[in-house]
């Protein structure tokens, strides 16, 4: 196994990270002892100039040993972890020679701190450079020197939006903001290496100089927590992403401070944060995410994924306008539509979104007939939930299409294989599911019908994954896997309304919980039309019960949710939630009047409002029971798989580690109880649960 390479000409000395046993360059174990051996060397016998670059173009170090953090159970053990990182940092500032890091590919988390130990960085314009320090995300913060350093480039505005948002730049963006000293584009590397080298070593200070008056640093560091607060507006931070305050406590604490120091309060703080279950949960999330991005399925289907230049999606509404953006990453998309009022609405849309990425939208072509469709590699239907206007669909285009292109429908409940019932290729027919809005959301349910055959499965998957987002396969039954289960968890919500609860009440308790949105907003922003002909799809699929009657009120009153002038359970201004609607109000039912003895008035009196966690439990246990029959029945072939579809499909609170990660810790029996007061059955297979502790374990 080859880690690095340690070469050596007159002019100068290079560290060439080539990792020949993993796909990218990782700070492990393997790695650190190869930097530490490679230093004793060059300290012995300086070089005239060094360069550290990596022979993988797109990794130059992907960042440190997730796995080595995973394992962590001391806050000790997580100190030393860091010393040791901060140490070997240290021994490469302190080179008599100047230091160059060429970058090129990933530079991420301890590659950056790597990066920014050097003298110099000289970044390739490449699309794969990426520089950033993603820790947070991970429930913790730069543990090798990155909070002392970063600072020292950029000023401390720009480290700590970086640090705390966690976002990676690219190579240009770095330069702007002061991360790197020179950009170059492919093949013009050595000239710029020779211009940083010729500049001997560097000489840094932490500026703005006002950020060292105590009064204008507290104010900036306040208003740093603010922002970062916002982004959850709900939750108590502490408990919830405790790196988030450590890392601001820690700013404050270390500005300006000697060197050794700052880096003795950057490692306790670590140390500490690495052993909090928010820090497991996050890595749980964190491999489940590069489990979907690396399953066998995507592998298999990989090659053909790569030959798919032209999509055709059919729909231009919301979600067909969203799905043309998401495929126009890799392909040429003909957006088609019937009319001309629809086609310049998904036009639009697309545009809106192009802001972020402005190339594709020149790569998506409006249609009104069925132009260009023999030429398609993939048509994906998101026209109206009907099941017979998709069958029409489909038995239109079919004949025209070459027999090797994919027939996939957005459907988020209909039988893709009664969809197969229409065509001549039911092999080529699957379902690739995506939720709103398809550009933001990661996941995409990929659907075999009864006849998808293999091959067409595993090209899904890949596309999907090419198109950034996060396939999970699920069996076609009604519902698949995510809607079926959000469905008891509204009906619970709708039962609460039921009793006398008031929506905000509910929402409320759901969104200090970690959820994005409550469930009654969710039904709002999901369409209550919609919500009201999927549950009674699937009461009827699963011998239910159906909605309740006010919701089929509300629906014919045109209180169909924030896509609607008259709003839902909420009022809306400019797609933004407004307070309470009035008119839902009227419809509503209201609380059933309790007279109390002895009292002349007989005043109605409104039920006590539920605890958080009664609502809590009321809402999620069913959620949580429907998910454990999914796995039982074989809807979802694991629960790595199932916990990933929550958390990037509904955005489930990652800090909570997916649905059944958050009752991972529960006693079994404890929560077997919880389940029978909520009148469910308890799940015969909770003990899935178990190894799942295991990971999040933090002691």
């Amino acid at each position: 196994m080859e880690v690095l390479r340690l070469k050596r000409t007159d002019a100068r000395a290079e560290i060439v990270l080539a990792r020949t046993d993993k796909p990218v360059n990782v700070l492990d174990e393997a790695t650190l002892a190869a930097l530490e051996a490679a230093l004793d060397e060059l300290e012995n016998n300086p070089p005239p100039a060094l360069v550290i670059r990596s022979d993988n173009p797109r990794c130059f170090v992907a960042g440190a040993d997730v796995d080595r953090l995973a394992a962590i159970r001391d806050a000790e053990e997580g100190r030393r972890l860091a010393e040791r990182g901060q140490a070997l940092m240290r021994r490469i500032a302190r080179l008599p020679c100047p230091v160059a890091a060429l970058v090129r590919g990933a530079a991420l988390g301890g590659g950056l701190e790597l990066a920014l130990a050097c003298d110099w960085i000289v970044a390739v314009d490449d699309p794969a450079t990426k520089l950033g320090l993603p820790e947070i995300r991970l429930g913790i913060h730069p543990g090798f020197g990155g909070t002392v350093r970063l600072p020292m480039r950029t000023g401390w505005p720009v480290a700590l939006r970086l640090m705390l948002t966690g976002k990676d730049v690219d190579a240009k963006k770095a330069q702007k903001l002061g991360l790197v000293d020179a950009v170059c584009p492919p093949g013009r590397e050595e000239m710029a290496l020779a211009d940083v080298l010729a500049r001997g070593k560097a000489s840094r200070g932490q500026h703005p100089w006002w950020f060292r008056l105590p009064p204008v640093r507290k104010l900036v560091l306040r208003e740093a927590q603010k922002r970062a607060a916002a982004r959850f507006a709900h939750l108590e931070l502490e408990k919830a992403y405790p790196a988030i305050p450590a890392l601001i406590a820690l700013i404050d604490r270390t500005a300006f401070a000697p060197e050794g120091l700052a880096l003795a309060e950057e490692a306790r703080s670590l140390g500490e944060l690495a052993t909090t279950r928010t820090c497991k949960a996050l890595i749980r999330v964190f491999h489940l995410r590069n489990a979907l991005k690396n399953q066998q399925l995507v592998r298999a289907g990989q090659k053909a994924a790569e030959q798919v230049e032209r999509v055709a999606v059919y729909g231009a509404g919301v979600m067909g306008s969203g799905i043309a953006y998401v495929a126009a990453k890799t392909a040429e998309v003909d957006l088609h539509d019937v009319g001309e009022e629809a086609v310049a609405r998904g036009m639009r849309a697309i545009a809106s979104y192009a802001k972020r990425d402005p190339a594709r939208m020149g790569r998506v072509r409006p249609a009104l007939d069925d132009s260009g469709i023999s030429e398609a590699d993939v048509v994906i239907e998101a026209i109206v939930e009907d099941l017979q206007t998709k069958k029409d669909l489909f038995a239109h285009l079919e004949p025209s299409l070459r027999e090797d292109a994919l027939l996939l429908t957005n459907t988020s409940s209909l039988s893709v294989s009664a969809l197969q019932a229409a065509c001549r290729h039911p092999e080529r027919v699957a379902g690739m599911h995506f939720f709103n809005p398809a550009p933001k959301m990661p996941l995409v349910e990929v659907v075999a019908g009864a006849k998808t055959s293999k091959d067409a499965l595993a090209k899904v998957a890949a596309l999907a994954v090419a198109w950034d987002k996060l396939p999970v396969v699920v069996k076609d039954v009604p519902g698949f896997l995510v809607n079926r289960c959000l469905m008891p968890y509204l009906a619970a919500a709708f039962r609460l309304v039921d009793q006398g609860q008031r929506p905000a009440h509910i929402d409320g308790a759901l969104k200090v919980y970690g959820m994005p949105m409550g469930a009654l907003e969710l039904a709002d922003r999901v369409g209550l039309d919609i919500c009201l002909h999927v549950a009674q799809g699937l009461a009827e699929a699963y011998g239910r019960e159906g909605p309740p009657a006010w919701l089929d009120k509300m629906v014919k009153a045109g209180l169909l949710g924030a896509k609607s002038e008259k709003g839902g359970f909420y009022a809306y201004e400019k797609g933004k939630l407004a307070g309470p609607n009035p008119e839902a109000g009227a419809i509503l039912p209201q609380a059933a009047p309790k007279a109390r003895e002895f009292d002349a008035a007989m005043k109605d009196e409104a039920p006590a409002p539920l605890a958080d966690a009664e609502i809590v439990d009321a809402c999620i246990l069913p959620m949580l029971a429907e998910a454990l029959a999914c796995l039982r029945e074989g809807v979802v072939d694991s629960a790595d798989a199932l916990d990933a579809a929550f958390v990037f499909g509904i955005g489930f609170p990652p800090f909570r580690g997916g649905l059944l990660g958050a009752f991972a810790d529960e006693d079994l029996n404890a929560l077997a109880e919880r389940f029978q007061r909520q009148g469910l059955a308890v799940p015969e297979n909770l003990d899935v649960l178990e190894p799942i502790r295991a990971q999040l374990a933090t002691a």
